[in-house]
Parts: C-alpha cells; sequence; structure tokens
C-alpha cells in the first residue's frame, strides 16, 4: 500500500556550548542582548515530520510518499530520499532554503533555538501524488498545506490521520474543528490535546465522536486510543538507555501507519509504534537509528510477551 506522507522536511543543527549561557547574561541589559557563543561541535541531521515519519515506515517495509518542499540547499535530502528508496512529490525552490532548525545547548542542559521555515511555507506547491493512495498522514507543515492536504484526501475519500502537533498554534479553533471533521484517524500528545480542547472547546469524548479513532501519546507512561466507544491503552516499551527523545513522536507514527496499513489491532498497532519510538530514543538525531526488522520482532515480543503479526 502506496501512504502519503505530507508535512516537512527539515535539515536539525545541533551545536554544543561547553559553558553556561548564564553566565554572559546581565540582569540590566535583557531588553538589548548581542552575544556570540562558540560551539565546541556541530552536527546536521536529516529532520522534519514527513521525512522522520517516512524513514520510520520504510524501515519496517512500508511503502512511503512524502510529499513537501526543499529549498536551494535541498539536493543532498532528495538524494537521500533515493538512497532509502524513499517514493516523493516533493517541490523543490532554488530562491529560499530549506526549511531548518538551529538548536545550541549548553553544559547545564540549557538551550537557544531558532527555526526557519523557508521553503515549508511553499509545501502546498507541491503536486499531490500521483496514482493510488492507500493511507496518508498530514503532518505538521505551512499552513496552506494543512488545510489543502486534508482537503485533498477527503475529497479523494482517502483515509487519513491527522497529526496535529506544532499546527496547533497555526490554526485557529474553527480551523482545527473543521479538520477534524475531516479527519479518520486524530493524533495528538496528551499536551497536544489539551490544547486542541482549549482551542476547539470540545472535551475528549467529543473530539473521539468526531474521528474514527483518536490516538494520544503519553510518553513514557504510554499510549491511549479511543475508537468505536472503547478506550484501549497499551504500555510503553521503555529502553534502559535513552538519550534524545528528539523525533520519538515520529517514529511511533511510523509504527502507526504501518500497523493501520496491515489491518492490525489496535493493541498490536500501538505496540509496534511504541518498540518504533524506542529505538528512536536510543539515538540521537531523529534518523540515526537503524534497527532491522529481525530487532523489532525481537523488541515487540521481549515487552509484549506475543509475537509480532507477520
Amino acid at each position: 500500500m502506496r501512504i502519503m506522507i505530507s508535512g516537512s522536511i527539515a535539515y536539525d543543527n545541533i551545536l554544543s556550548y561547553g559553558g553556561r549561557f548564564s553566565d554572559h547574561l546581565v540582569r540590566e541589559s535583557l531588553d538589548h542582548i548581542n552575544l556570540t557563543f562558540v560551539t565546541d561541535s556541530m552536527t546536521r541531521n536529516y529532520g522534519g515530520c514527513a521525512a522522520n515519519i517516512a524513514y520510520a515506515l520504510k524501515l519496517l517495509g512500508g511503502h512511503p510518499v512524502v510529499t513537501g518542499a526543499v529549498g536551494t540547499d535541498g539536493s543532498d535530502y532528495l538524494y537521500r530520499f533515493e538512497q532509502l528508496e524513499i517514493e516523493t512529490s516533493v517541490a523543490k525552490f532554488n530562491d529560499v532554503f530549506t526549511a531548518q532548525c538551529f538548536v545550541t545547548t549548553d553544559k547545564t542542559g540549557s538551550q537557544l533555538a531558532t527555526f526557519n521555515p523557508g521553503a515549508m511555507s511553499r509545501s502546498h506547491e507541491a503536486a499531490f501524488p500521483e496514482g493510488e493512495i492507500g493511507l496518508a498522514l498530514v503532518a505538521p507543515d505551512g499552513k496552506e498545506a494543512v488545510i489543502q492536504r486534508m482537503n485533498e484526501c477527503f475529497s479523494r475519500n482517502i483515509p487519513v490521520i491527522f497529526d496535529i502537533g506544532q499546527a496547533i498554534s497555526i490554526l485557529s479553533g474553527d480551523e482545527i474543528r473543521e479538520l477534524i471533521s475531516k479527519t479518520t484517524y486524530l493524533a495528538a500528545s496528551a499536551y497536544e490535546l489539551e490544547l486542541i480542547k482549549r482551542a476547539t472547546l470540545l472535551t475528549t469524548d467529543e473530539i473521539a465522536d468526531l474521528v474514527k479513532a483518536l490516538i494520544v501519546t503519553y510518553g513514557e507512561k504510554g499510549s491511549t486510543v479511543w475508537t468505536e466507544g472503547k478506550e484501549i491503552t497499551v504500555p510503553a516499551c521503555r529502553v534502559p538507555n535513552a538519550v534524545d527523545p528528539v523525533g520519538a513522536g515520529d517514529a511511533y507514527r511510523g509504527g502507526l501507519l504501518y500497523g493501520l496499513s496491515k489491518g492490525w489491532s489496535w493493541e498490536q498497532t500501538l505496540r509496534l509504534a511504541s518498540v518504533m519510538g524506542s529505538f528512536k530514543v536510543e539515538k540521537t538525531g531523529a534518523q540515526n537509528y537503524a534497527p532491522t526488522k529481525e530487532q523489532i520482532a525481537d523488541r515487540y515480543k521481549a515487552t509484549y510477551g506475543e509475537e509480532m503479526p507477520a
């Protein structure tokens, strides 16, 4: 099954500063800061919600089709998709940069982050993938792209997961309610669900009634799905050596898409999603983990006491 994943494609630039930011802040001059931090290291990782989710789905043997946009520096990312054999329908613009995040962390763990959407703001100009799409996921992206992709899936009768994420901040309550009414499955973290409820003035039960399934993640506490009047909770797959949570939610969604595309039960699907998230947190960077299908199946069985479905 070809699964369209629409959303951001970005580079994550991670820098490490050996000192403390606070040592260079002058209380009397906080209204006019002019600082330079010389960092000890810098790594550039592949990121972006759509790309991260597609990466996880591909590891499982799924068939993702990424839809989004890159900029003048995006040729490297397009080549990566090609090497990973991930199908794309990506627009490339040569007058802007690919979306980029710059995160600097000091020795205390404090962070300074900046994000430039770049080409992401024009993701709606990418063509909807040709050919049959059996399932879709719309992840955070430019506002026009989020609304357009949801409407396209709705008009084409394609089952779609609305992975609202950071898009909450760029959509009004009315817009969120309208998009939820057009989605098949709604996925959110517990914090994001509270923001959705605040923006839409809907309760959890009311939101669940609008969709076929509402999937909510609670980090180490696991995840819950509300579907057909039932509430199903699956414990998290925990690992002792978690080092980086960034991108774990995207890895989880890759597992979610795979289970749904295979017609697995909700318990089986949420278990696989949690297993994928557990592999991600063991590595820094959103796409630097690479378990084999055998390793995924082994961890699934070790955690939940049952064989992973074929």
